[in-house]
C-alpha cells in the first residue's frame, strides 16, 4: 500500500466522523425543526403547576417531579406557569395569562 492511499483512508474516516458525529448531535438535539427534547432546553416553554408556597420561592410540579422556582408576579397552589428559563436546579416561572 501506498502512503498516500493510507493517508486518503484516514482522513476520509477522520472527516466522516466530525461530519456525522456533528449532525447525529444537531438531529438530536433540534430534530427537523422541532423544540428541544434533552436538557435545560427542553425545559423551557413547558408548564408547571404550583404546589407548595413558600417564603421567597415556590415548589412546581413539572412531569411528576417537584422543582423550587421563583416567579415575579404572584402565584397560588394549582396554578399553572410557564417556564421562562432554568438557573442551577431553579425554574424562573412566568404566570399564564
Amino acid at each position: 500500500m501506498s502512503l498516500l492511499y493510507v493517508l486518503t483512508i484516514v482522513t476520509d474516516t477522520a472527516v466522516s466522523l466530525f461530519v456525522g458525529g456533528w449532525l447525529g448531535r444537531f438531529l438530536t438535539r433540534y430534530p427537523f425543526g422541532q423544540r428541544a427534547f434533552t436538557g435545560k432546553e427542553s425545559l423551557i416553554g413547558r408548564k408547571a403547576t404550583v404546589v407548595t408556597v413558600k417564603p421567597g420561592f415556590y415548589e412546581v410540579r413539572l412531569d411528576s417531579q417537584i422543582w423550587k422556582a421563583v416567579c415575579d408576579d404572584p402565584l397560588g397552589i394549582n396554578e399553572a406557569a410557564e417556564v421562562s428559563d432554568l438557573s442551577g436546579n431553579k425554574l424562573t416561572l412566568r404566570k399564564i395569562r
